[in-house]
C-alpha cells in the first residue's frame, strides 16, 4: 500500500528534527574537579574567599592569601556509584615570597559507569601588595568515563593531558575578596575536563561570617545541534559561620546546562595544630546523587 505523499513529507520533515532532539537529550557526566571538604560544603566552591588547599583547587591566586604551611588527606564516597576518591595536598606560602602548592587524587571506579582515573596539580602565587595577587595551576588528567558511552555523546569518553587555570584576586577593602577565574584553558574535548571561566565575589566580617557568590560560563561541553558549541552557565551562593574551632557551612549550586540543583552542607572542627571536616552534596533535582568527604588538615604554621 502506498502512503499518501504528505505522509512521506511529513515524515521527512520531523525525522531529522527527532534526530536533532534525541541527540540534543544526550547530557554529558559533571566535570571531575578536585573538590575540598570546605570547598564542597560551600556550593560551588565560595572561590574568592577560598585558602589553602581549597585556593589550590578553585583559586589560585589565593595561595598567597594567608602565610601557611598546610598538609590536607582526604577520602570521598559517592553511595549511589559506589564510587571512591581520596588524595592529598601540600600548601606553602609561609617558607617564600612565591606561594606553592601540590595535590594529588585517585579515582576508583565501579566499572560498569560513572567516571575513574586521577589527576596531579601544582599551583603558584604571586602576591602584589594585600590587595592584589595572581596565580597559575598545572594540571595532569587522565579521566576515563567506564560502561558503554550513551548514543549519541561525542564529547569525549576520556580526557587524558595536560591543562591549567589561572585566577587575579582583589581586595579592594577588607574582608572584599573579587576574583577573576579561569579553568581547564586548554581544552580536550571532554565534559570531564570543561573550559570554564568567571568569577567570584567574598565578603568575610570580622573573621567570623562570610557570605561568597559564584558564577562560571562552561564553554566547552555543550552543542547545539549544528554541532556549534552552547555556553552553560554554573551558579553558586554559600554562608560560613566559624566560631572559633567549629566551622558551619552551607551553599546551593546550579548547572544550567544538566539543570542540576546541589544543596550543601558541612561541619569541622579546627585547633591551632590540626582540622577534621566532613562535608556533604545532595542533588535535588534529577538523579538522586549523593557526595560524601571526610578531610584531615595539619597546620604546621
Amino acid at each position: 500500500m502506498r502512503l499518501p505523499a504528505y505522509f512521506v513529507a511529513l515524515a521527512l520533515c520531523l525525522g531529522p528534527l527527532a534526530s536533532a532532539r534525541a541527540q540534543e537529550a544526550v547530557v554529558p557526566p559533571p566535570g571531575e574537579e578536585f573538590d575540598t571538604t570546605r570547598g564542597m560544603a560551600m556550593g560551588l566552591g565560595a572561590r574568592a574567599s577560598a585558602a589553602s588547599t581549597s585556593a589550590l583547587e578553585y583559586n589560585p591566586a589565593n595561595l598567597a592569601l594567608a602565610r601557611v604551611y598546610h598538609i590536607e588527606t582526604f577520602v570521598g564516597y559517592r553511595p549511589q556509584s559506589t564510587r571512591f576518591e581520596f588524595g592529598a595536598a601540600l600548601i606553602d606560602s609561609f617558607s617564600a615570597p612565591v606561594a606553592m602548592g601540590v595535590s594529588y587524587r585517585y579515582l576508583l571506579g565501579n566499572g560498569q559507569y560513572g567516571q575513574a582515573g586521577m589527576e596531579g596539580r601544582v599551583g603558584l602565587a604571586v602576591p602584589l601588595g594585600d590587595a592584589f595577587a595572581i596565580g597559575v595551576a598545572g594540571r595532569y588528567v587522565s579521566f576515563t568515563r567506564e560502561g558503554p558511552q550513551p548514543e549519541g555523546d561525542n564529547r569525549g569518553p576520556y580526557a587524558e593531558g595536560i591543562t591549567f587555570d589561572a585566577s587575579v584576586r582583589v581586595t579592594p577593602i577588607a574582608g572584599l575578596h573579587i576574583a577573576a577565574i579561569g579553568q581547564n584553558l586548554i581544552d580536550f574535548g571532554s565534559p570531564l575536563v570543561p573550559r570554564l571561566v568567571g568569577g567570584s565575589a567574598s565578603y568575610t566580617i570580622d573573621n567570623v561570617f562570610t557570605i561568597a557568590i559564584d558564577g562560571l560560563a562552561d564553554l566547552s561541553t555543550f552543542t547545539f545541534p549544528d554541532g556549534s558549541l552552547r555556553p552553560e552557565a554554573l551558579l553558586g551562593a554559600s554562608a560560613e559561620f566559624f566560631t572559633g574551632e567549629i566551622p558551619i557551612r552551607a551553599g546551593w549550586s546550579f548547572d544550567t546546562g544538566r539543570s542540576i540543583h546541589y544543596i550543601t552542607a558541612g561541619l569541622g572542627y579546627t585547633t591551632s595544630e590540626f582540622g577534621i571536616e566532613l562535608s556533604y552534596r545532595q542533588q535535588i533535582y534529577g538523579d538522586d546523587d549523593t557526595w560524601l568527604m571526610l578531610g584531615g588538615r595539619y597546620f604546621f604554621h
